[in-house]
């Protein structure tokens, strides 16, 4: 080979390589900004996602609070009405009760005392 075709290989080598190294560098440039711009969208949606779960969960605790109020007052009226009830209600329903869980019937004393 005569040195001017191997001065030109050589010349040819080392533009390949310097090429090769711009476009590692320009890949490399590529990723750092692919890889911040992929944080910051990760950082947005972490955000964004509890922001969401704190509406959700405020929401949630508003719905129970009236759910409570809700059962308070149903449980207060419920209690009100019970208080209300005359004493000859109470017998009577208090025996038929006793009467469904004590064997014997309705009797006071099964065994015939009393």
């Amino acid at each position: 080979m005569t040195d001017g075709l191997l001065n030109n290989i050589i010349q040819l080598e080392k533009n390949i390589q310097a090429e090769a190294a711009n476009e590692v560098a320009r890949v490399s440039a590529w990723q750092t900004r692919e890889l911040a711009n992929l944080q910051t969208a990760l950082a947005t949606a972490r955000s964004d996602e509890e922001q969401r779960c704190q509406r959700l969960m405020a929401e949630h605790k508003t719905a129970l609070l009236r759910e409570g109020a809700n059962l308070e007052a149903a449980a207060t009226a419920w209690c009100e009405r019970l208080t209300g009830l005359d004493d000859t209600t109470l017998h009577t329903a208090l025996k038929r009760q006793l009467a469904a869980i004590l064997p014997g019937g309705d009797h006071d004393h099964p065994h015939g005392q009393g």
